[in-house]
C-alpha cells in the first residue's frame, strides 16, 4: 500500500474531501502549530548589531518631564485668631466625616504649633517623625518644616508668621502640600499674600 493510500485509509469516513493541488502549484501552508506544551521561554530583547568597524548611533538620552502639576482645590474658612485652631479642628472633623482616612489629612501651622503638636512632641523627634512616616492618622506640623510635607488632604492654620517677610512662600509651600487644602484664618490677608481666589 502506497503512503497516499494510508493516508486516506486512516482518515474518518465522514471527512469532507480536501481537492488536491494540481500538480506544479505549491500547496498553501496551513495553520501554525500552537506552542509546544512546557514553560514559556523568556524572551530575549532584541538588539541591532552594527556593522563591523562601525559603532552603533548612541540613542538620545530621554528627558525626564515632570507631570504636569495640577492645582490644588482649595477652600477658604475665615476664622480670628482666638477660634483659629477651633475651625481648623472642625475642618478636620468634617473631611473624617466624609471618609477621608486619619493617615491622608495633614494639619499644618503658619505660626507656633497646634496644641496636638506640642502634645506629640513631648515623646520625642524620633516618634514624632515616625507617626508621619507610619501614616495611620492625622499629623500637625508648623512651617517652614524640617523636611518636606504631603498628604492628600491639608488644613492650613493661618495663626501668624514667625518670619513676616517669608510670609507668602510659607503660605504658598502650604498650598501645594496637598491635592485638597483647607485654609483657614484671615481670608484677605491670605489672598493678598498668594492671589488664591
Amino acid at each position: 500500500m502506497t503512503a497516499e493510500n494510508t493516508a486516506d485509509a486512516t482518515s474518518a469516513p465522514d471527512a469532507p474531501s480536501v481537492p488536491r493541488p494540481s500538480a506544479g502549484a505549491a500547496p498553501k501552508p496551513g495553520p501554525r502549530p500552537g506552542p509546544k506544551p512546557g514553560p514559556p521561554k523568556p524572551a530575549v530583547p532584541r538588539q541591532a548589531t552594527p556593522p563591523a568597524g562601525k559603532p552603533a548611533p548612541a540613542k538620545p538620552a530621554k528627558s525626564a518631564k515632570p507631570a504636569p502639576a495640577v492645582a490644588p482645590r482649595v477652600t477658604l474658612l475665615p476664622a480670628t485668631a482666638e477660634n483659629v485652631f477651633d475651625v481648623a479642628d472642625d475642618a478636620v472633623d468634617a473631611l473624617l466625616e466624609s471618609g477621608a482616612e486619619p493617615g491622608s489629612i495633614l494639619v499644618l501651622t503658619t505660626g507656633g504649633a497646634h496644641p496636638w503638636q506640642q502634645h506629640e512632641e513631648t515623646f520625642g523627634a524620633t516618634q514624632y517623625w515616625r507617626q508621619y512616616d507610619e501614616g495611620k492618622d492625622v499629623f500637625y506640623a508648623s512651617l517652614p518644616a524640617s523636611r518636606p510635607l504631603r498628604r492628600a488632604a491639608v488644613v492650613v492654620v493661618v495663626n501668624g508668621f514667625a518670619d513676616e517677610g517669608n510670609a507668602g512662600q510659607v503660605l504658598t509651600a502650604a498650598l501645594t502640600a496637598g491635592a485638597s487644602v483647607t485654609v483657614c484664618g484671615d481670608i484677605e490677608r491670605v489672598r493678598a499674600l498668594t492671589g488664591v481666589a
